[in-house]
Parts: structure tokens; sequence; C-alpha cells
């Protein structure tokens, strides 16, 4: 089962990089329309706005495999192990509640706009709107893989919870790491 969500999120990764050339392709196509001809597509402008629209929802799919979300962990990392795991299962449990709400929320969205379409392109409204379905079934599903991780290995919970820092917190560490091991030099000194 782990195999086939690591393909199928490869696969996600693939399509977001797709999804961006192709926003990109066409925010410059119109561009340069626009200065050299001045004239423009008012469809592409539509559809790199809705390509952006996915972009998100899909890299929110993506952020959530990779456990990229911004979080604080500072009072989970200073628990026991038991209660890192407690913790770990109730933050997933509200996410696939809030997950739940989404697909409720945004299913009456979509039966509501069913037949109203976008200006430019004539794309239903209701396909735009049932990306946040396919986000809250993805992360939804991420979020079960997740709790099954850890019930099968609770050692994997350090893992889990620890939130990736950022480079610039590195650069801070490092910096006040030579700070103090000049300052040493000098008192030896």
């Amino acid at each position: 089962m782990s195999n086939f969500l690591d393909k199928l999120f490869k696969n996600v990764d693939y399509l977001l990089g797709i999804m961006m050339a192709l926003m990109v392709g066409f925010v410059f196509l119109n561009v340069v329309l626009r200065a050299g001809f001045n004239s423009g597509l008012v469809w592409s402008e539509e559809l790199a706005r809705y390509l952006f629209v996915f972009i998100t929802f899909i890299g929110a799919i993506g952020a959530m495999r990779s456990n990229s979300h911004l979080g604080m962990d500072v009072v989970v990392r200073r628990l026991p192990h038991k209660g890192k795991i407690v913790a770990y299962f109730l933050n997933q449990t509200l996410i696939l509640v809030v997950m739940g709400m989404l697909v409720q929320g945004t299913f009456k969205m979509v039966v509501q706009s069913v037949e109203a379409r976008a200006a430019a392109t004539g794309i239903p409204i209701s396909v735009l709107y049932s990306i946040m379905i396919l986000t809250a079934v993805c992360i939804g599903v991420n979020c079960i893989t997740n709790i099954v991780k850890v019930i099968k290995d609770p050692n994997k919970i350090d893992g889990l919870v620890t939130m990736h820092e950022s480079e610039e917190d590195d650069i801070v560490e490092q910096v006040n790491s030579d700070n103090n091991t000049n300052s040493a030099k000098k008192l030896s000194i």
C-alpha cells in the first residue's frame, strides 16, 4: 500500500510541475502579446488563474504527505513517548474531521454551481470547486495512512511530530556556535 501511495504522490508532483509550466507559459504568452502586439488572450489569463488555484490545492496534498505544513512542535517535542502518540492521534483525527467538513461543504457548492460556467473559457465552475474535494480526500487518506504507520511502529512518532526547521534557523545556530567557539578561543589565549 505504501509503495502505491508513494508512486501516486510522485505522479502528483509531476502533475504540479506540468501545471506550473502551463501557468507560466500562459502568463508569458499574454505578456508578450500585450507588450508586443497590443492584444491578449482573455482565456489564457483565466486559465492561468485556475491553474494557480489547482496548484495551491494539489500542493497542499504534497505538503501534507511530506509533513511540510506549518506547525508548532515545541510542546509535542517535550512530551513523553506515549504523550507524543496521543497528541499525534488527536492532531490527525482533527485534520480528518476538518477534511470531512470540507468535503461536505464543497459538495454543496459543486451541486449549486453545476450550471454556472467561467466567463472566458466556459469551464464549469463545479469542476473548479471539485479540486477541494480531491484535496480533502487525499489529505484524509494520508492522515489515515499516518495513523496506521504509528500503530504498526510507534517508534516512528519522533520523525512524524518533529517539524522541519527553516534554513534561517540553521544559519542562526551556525553563527551562534561559531561565536561561542571564537569566544572560547579568546578566553584560552
